[in-house]
């Protein structure tokens, strides 16, 4: 048999410890390399598998807001603030998904969607007994039977509603003024017209109240007004509606001000943003503009709420309001008011409703029982503040700190220890992640009973704007945007304390012209009285 041992072998032992020594370190550098190679390719595939996660659960979170129920909570009366290009965004993300699949040998099988709840169908409206009746009354064609041809008898009725309608109907006020006559000097005169909303013309307040009122709080936009009142005989131009529009919104430009100089005295504001698109003539198409909105807090006696008009969403919009101001600001995570921080007169305070939606859009996406956990503390927290919201701050501030503090201390260990267990980069770490950054803010609340517990209160004052939004499409220009946010800032204001917005601005319109200046406080929503005859 040919042996196959090596011929150049050496023959001394200590070469021969040598050799064994090299080939010994050989194969540990290979196994060195292949354990790299390897350590590799485990990283690569957590970074597959985490990115395929995160673009799963973004393409979830989008349909669920452009399909499915649009809110975090189980309540189906709360509604999405606004929807901005979601289709588009949903295509993006799902070409991007596909691409990182594409490269993946082993693609994940999709999950299959969780069965709609079904429709319930409620009975049917009973209409109010205020609404006036019309009797239609069907007799019958025979009072003898079809069968046998005997007498018929009445023995009680059977009654049908249905809702009609009627347009609303115009009227003419004739202002009669006597002309007036000095025969020996040839004098003539005539009593002074009273003093109108838009001087020499034609509408009067009420009628400048209602196209205000149907546009701003209605939701409908001039063109359907226009549509609606050449039905009811009157052909009033879309143009024409439009100066009325301008010219009632200036005069309550002036009541907005005033508003924003009471709500400056306030020492806790909330604030938000949202998009307003602003057509830009030049190109016919349009720019994204912004509302910014500050609230008075949220158990203020005479809650305020004011729509500050900018072309942009730059920081340094908030900054030029809230110059002078101090106090407790409570807003969003949006990097805009930072420079607010910094200067040391205003404190942020954090919000617990937006920490809430990062852990339920991980849910939502793909079951996960560390966001599910974070969701029963958070609602733990929750059902505190509703215990106690009627209470004075000072009993708050006790309460909070005895039965909310011990939970967010273990809230906060728990949130750090899971940290170190889950995905960098994945949504569950990300969620974990804005809570703890923000966390001096988020528990700020345990020392000022003042404050609430998120920014709810100045998210719900958004609902209008995003309902008008999607009917006007757009504002006409800048000085449209300004005059759009004084009147929000009236209509909103308005509601939350309780006052009728027609009503109010038929008023107040009535009154501006020759209203004294020093008297207009008297004129803002929570201290105005509706006239007896109004």
């Amino acid at each position: 048999m040919k042996s196959t041992a090596p011929v150049d072998l050496p023959t001394h032992p200590d070469a021969l410890r040598d050799l064994v020594l090299q080939l010994l370190r050989q194969q540990e550098e290979k196994d060195a390399e292949h354990a790299r190679q390897l350590a590799v390719k485990d990283r690569y595939l957590t970074l597959r598998d985490e990115t395929i996660a995160r673009l799963e659960m973004t393409i979830a979170k989008l349909k669920r807001w452009r399909f499915g129920q649009r809110s975090e909570k189980l309540s189906p009366d709360q509604i999405s603030l606004w929807e901005e290009a979601l289709e588009t965004e949903i295509a993006a993300v799902e070409s991007e998904l596909e691409a990182v699949l594409a490269e993946s040998a082993a693609a994940k099988q999709p999950e299959s969607a969780p069965k709609a709840a079904p429709r319930r169908h409620p009975g049917r409206m009973k209409l109010p007994d205020t609404l006036p009746r019309v009797e239609v009354r069907h007799d019958p064609e025979s009072c003898t039977c079809g069968q046998c041809g005997g007498p018929l008898e009445t023995i009680g009725e059977e009654i049908s509603e249905k809702l009609d309608y009627v347009p609303g109907h115009f009227q003419v006020i004739r202002h009669i003024r006597p002309k007036l006559a000095c025969r020996p000097c040839g004098t003539l005169e005539s009593p002074a017209m009273p003093a109108q909303v838009i001087d020499k013309g034609l509408p009067t307040a009420r009628m400048v109240a209602q196209v205000l009122t149907a546009k701003h709080v209605d939701h409908l936009p001039l063109y359907r007004q226009e549509t609606q009142y050449l039905r009811a005989g009157i052909p009033i131009s879309r143009a024409t509606l439009c100066s009325w529009l301008g010219q009632g919104e200036y005069w309550l430009s002036i009541l907005a001000e005033a508003c924003k100089m009471a709500l400056l005295e306030g020492a806790i504001l909330h604030a938000d943003e949202t998009p307003l698109p602003v057509l830009n003539p030049g190109s016919g198409k349009t720019h994204k503009a912004y509302l910014w909105v500050y609230r008075s807090q949220g158990d203020a006696p005479h809650p305020i709420v004011i729509f500050d008009y900018a072309p942009d969403r730059k920081g340094i919009h908030p900054q030029g309001f809230l110059r002078d101001w101090q106090g407790i600001l409570q807003t969003d995570d949006y990097g805009g008011y930072d420079a607010l921080y910094r200067k040391g007169q205003i404190t942020e305070a954090g919000c617990w409703a937006h920490v809430r939606r990062h852990f339920y859009d991980v849910n939502q996406s793909a079951p996960s029982p560390v966001a599910q956990t974070a969701l029963l503390r958070i609602h733990e927290i929750y059902e505190i503040e509703a215990e106690i919201k009627d209470d004075p701050p000072e009993q708050k501030v006790l309460a909070r700190q005895q039965r909310a503090g011990p939970l967010l201390e273990s809230f906060w260990t728990w949130l750090n220890d899971t940290l170190a267990q889950v995905a960098p980069k994945s949504a569950i770490a990300k969620a974990i992640g804005y809570a703890l950054k923000r966390w001096k803010a988020l528990t700020l609340y345990l020392q000022e009973g003042r404050l609430g517990i998120d920014n709810n209160p100045v998210e719900r004052a958004l609902r209008g704007v995003a309902i008008g939004r999607k009917n006007f499409l757009f504002a006409g220009n800048d000085a449209g945007g300004e005059r759009a946010a004084a009147f929000y800032t009236l209509i909103e204001t308005c509601k939350l304390n309780g006052v009728e917005p027609f009503a109010y601005l038929c008023d107040v319109l009535e009154k501006l012209p020759t209203w004294p200046n020093k008297r207009l406080h008297e004129l803002l929503p929570w201290n105005w009285k509706k006239p007896a005859l109004a």
